[in-house]
């Protein structure tokens, strides 16, 4: 079925390449130095036809849920909100990004308070919706490319680098898949790498994300299609 399920991913994602990536779900581990769970991440595209991405997980003294709520065409992704909200023990924290397109602002509650000028015709993506884009530029043959996403912290937008690498293995399960290594660097953030590994036989999916900072070492990997 595991098997089944990722050569009809492949038949539709590889169609064209500017094609909107099809709706996916899938199990992945997440590991960093404060906590280890297993969580669900999923791609779908409502009866609106806005779409959606997120993960959710749940480990023994908490949750997390994050979501990126936005529209796209073959050309363009609309940002519309990004949410994150985790608990652990007794601590509970919660961040909303919304982007208004009509009065052209972005505006953050939660534990980040702030507001901001939405720039005109620049396409600006949430840490969620980047990694669509991400997976559409390698599919169009990119070999480096930069991507703008707002600090979740000021609101003020950012540039984020990303450089093709050479192909890596990497293995889900029993199986190992030959993927496309991109790494992004930030400018303004010079301490931090965060490297994606893509799948082209699973239609270009993200089976591998390491993000390496001061603070310790990320992992997020796929352990199978649901």
């Amino acid at each position: 079925m595991y098997r089944l399920a990722s050569v009809l991913l492949v038949l539709v994602s590889l169609n064209v390449s500017s094609q909107i990536l099809p709706d996916y779900k899938a199990m992945y581990d997440f590991t960093n130095s404060d906590v280890s769970m297993q969580g669900v991440r999923e791609l779908k595209t409502m009866e609106d036809g806005a779409r959606s991405l997120s993960f959710k997980a749940k480990f023994p003294l908490g949750k997390i849920d994050i979501s990126s709520e936005f529209h796209e065409s073959q050309d363009l992704i609309t940002t519309n909100q990004y949410t994150m909200s985790a608990k652990f023990a007794f601590i509970t924290q919660k961040r909303i990004v919304k982007f208004d397109q009509e009065a052209k602002t972005i505006g953050s509650s939660g534990k980040f308070e702030w507001e901001k000028s939405l720039p005109e015709n620049l396409e600006i993506f949430d840490p969620l919706n980047a990694q669509i884009q991400i997976r559409k530029k390698v599919i169009q043959g990119a070999k480096t490319f930069s991507l703008l996403l707002p600090d979740i912290k000021t609101g003020e937008i950012e540039s984020n680098h990303y450089t093709l690498n050479a192909d890596a293995e990497c293995e889900v399960g029993a199986v190992a898949y030959q993927c496309k290594v991109v790494q992004r660097k930030r400018p303004q953030d010079n301490n931090r790498i965060t490297t994606y590994f893509l799948s082209p036989e699973l239609g270009y999916l993200i089976v591998r994300m390491e993000d390496q900072d001061e603070k310790g070492d990320t992992l997020l990997q796929l352990k199978g299609l649901l």
